[in-house]
């Protein structure tokens, strides 16, 4: 596989790509009025250098930055482009447990929703991502992080996957998705960044592999340090390692008792909440840890792991494609 270390021309110019946030998550295009009042001279009010700018525009918002508050206009839907990217780390030598999870959740969602992307995989991906966490996508002249700002962001072009859920439903899916961030996620940086022997033998060498010593050493330290500290706030860094295991088997449970005998989670067609699941459970059952007792809970639910290879089969073929 080539090894990228550094961004190419077109990778440098994403930091120049406004960032599409969850508090702003419809938002394509930032403009900012002072600064293009000098290329409309003999106008004179706000609005008709809005008319103006928005002439050769095909965004479906813009967003206009008037002293210091954004105030959006929608002008009619933007198709989804043929040239999106989604941005993560090398899968063979450097991505870990969490974010392996989080890569295969996006990627399963954008496949449900049938739209086109392809894959690039970079050593800095978590660094050109606008949140620090992986993955983003690049889309027109966008960049959008993390699998609730890109559903956001997908919806607002006109495509969602929880069309035929009432708003109760719609509820509960929120909150069993919060239950599997929650829980399986904290449970996945736990095990990958706290665990002493997952650290030592599996996180610290692939974190690093793309670094040079002592620059490897570093990181994974100061990257340690930052998970940590956030699984305190949380809650989860005082945990035991048992008590982890618990907390995974009462989340198990409960999306085990959700599902039922049923294909998807709610009716027979697939939804974010199916696409957050199939990412960790998927990521789960088939990443090697020095120990397996964390898979193992995960297969004591024969459904999660049914539901896991009916998606698997219907948009990936991993295991056809790979031969085995």
């Amino acid at each position: 596989m080539k090894n990228s270390s550094k961004l190419d021309v077109q990778d440098k110019s994403l930091s120049s790509i406004p960032v599409v946030s969850p508090e702003i998550s419809n938002i394509s295009l930032e403009v900012d009025l002072e600064t293009k009042l000098k290329n409309f001279r003999g106008t004179n009010t706000i609005e008709h250098i809005k008319k103006e700018l928005l002439k050769n525009w095909d965004s479906n918002c813009v967003a206009f930055l008037n002293g210091g508050n954004f105030e959006s206009l929608w002008i009619g839907k933007e198709p989804w482009p043929d040239d999106v990217k989604l941005y993560q780390p090398y899968e063979t030598e450097q991505i870990l447990l969490p974010d392996m999870a989080n890569c295969l959740a996006v990627q399963a969602f954008l496949k449900m929703c049938q739209l086109d992307f392809t894959v690039q995989y970079k050593a800095n991906a978590e660094d050109m991502s606008p949140s620090g966490r992986v993955p983003f996508i690049k889309c027109g002249a966008c960049l959008v992080s993390d699998l609730e700002p890109i559903t956001n962001f997908v919806a607002s072009k006109g495509v969602a996957l929880t069309d035929h859920l009432d708003p109760s439903q719609k509820s509960d899916m929120r909150t069993y998705m919060s239950l599997v961030n929650t829980v399986l996620g904290n449970a996945e940086n736990y095990i990958t960044w706290v665990e002493n022997e997952t650290y030592s033998n599996v996180t610290k060498p692939r974190y690093g592999s793309v670094h040079p010593f002592p620059l490897n050493h570093i990181l994974s330290f100061l990257k340690r340090q930052a998970v940590t500290k956030r699984l305190n706030a949380l809650g989860w860094y005082r945990k035991s390692l048992d008590k982890v295991y618990e907390e995974v088997e009462r989340a198990c449970n409960a999306l085990s008792e959700r599902l039922g005998k049923e294909r998807f989670f709610f009716g027979e067609k697939p939804c974010e909440l199916d696409a957050l699941v199939f990412g960790h459970i998927f990521t789960i059952i088939t990443t090697p840890l020095p120990s397996n007792r964390f898979a193992c809970i995960v297969r004591g639910y024969p459904n999660l792991i049914e539901h896991c290879k009916i998606i698997e089969h219907k948009f990936f073929n991993f295991y056809e494609k790979d031969n085995v």
